[in-house]
């Protein structure tokens, strides 16, 4: 079979799961490790679905916003008040931030995060937020900018390494050698990481490079060899 028809077979295979593995990075689907807002987003989860934040005064309610009248809820209006009144409080900016960033107001959260960046310009949290919010704005050469610039802070947070790689997946057209660098980069922080293996397998996949395909799909197996995508992958790979 040659290499343009298996890649058809293969997009064809893998469209659907694409939403496990490659959905964007969830800012609030990670613990905070400082201040009062979430600031990391966890590896690729299941269960998003959405494909890929925070610095003003915005108006509440505009039409552009994807979270509807959540945007609006006292919460929001609260935490943007505080903000606005205090603006060179760093945990106020960080909380109006994630809390426009849990209520899909995206545009909204990077006001927030802009304005934390201007008070602490290397806060590793604050820049991975900023690239979690870049990617589900779908702007993934900001968000792999920002995660860059987290790393130069951190260069062992595997999941912040993993994000990297799905900026590169995620781009039109995508970049599959440069994510499988970058997922290759996260593993040797720990060869273990399900998410990344999962990742891997799916650029080489889509790259159509069966043996790295094959052999991060064994890999995945021996970690969680319950995890869904293992199977739709494989078939992928026989055809």
């Amino acid at each position: 079979m040659t290499r343009n028809i298996f890649l058809c077979v293969i997009g064809v295979v893998l469209g659907f799961v694409l939403g496990f593995f490659i959905a964007n990075a969830g800012w609030v689907a990670r613990p905070a490790t400082s201040g009062s807002a979430p600031a990391t987003a966890g590896p690729l989860d299941p269960q998003q679905q959405t494909g890929q934040l925070p610095p003003g005064h915005p108006s509440v309610g505009n039409a552009n916003d994807r979270s509807g009248g959540a945007a609006s809820s006292p919460q929001v209006q609260d935490a943007m008040d505080a903000a606005d009144r205090n603006p060179r409080d760093f945990e106020a900016q960080m909380t109006a931030a994630a809390t426009f960033y849990q209520a899909e107001a995206y545009d909204r959260a990077v006001v927030y995060l802009e304005r934390a960046l201007k008070l602490k310009p290397t806060d590793t949290d604050t820049l991975t937020a900023m690239g979690d919010t870049k990617y589900d704005l779908g702007d993934y050469a900001e968000a792999a900018r920002f995660y860059e610039r987290s790393l130069q802070q951190k260069p062992d947070d595997i999941n912040v390494q993993t994000d990297l790689g799905n900026t590169y997946f995620q781009r039109q057209p995508p970049d599959y050698d440069r994510a499988i660098t970058e997922y290759r980069k996260a593993l040797a922080i720990n060869p273990y990481h399900e998410k990344t293996l999962q990742n891997l397998a799916a650029a080489a996949a889509r790259k159509g490079d069966k043996a790295t395909a094959r052999d991060a799909l064994d890999r995945l197996t021996a970690v969680n060899p319950s995890n869904p995508a293992i199977a739709s992958l494989r078939s992928s790979l026989e055809q």
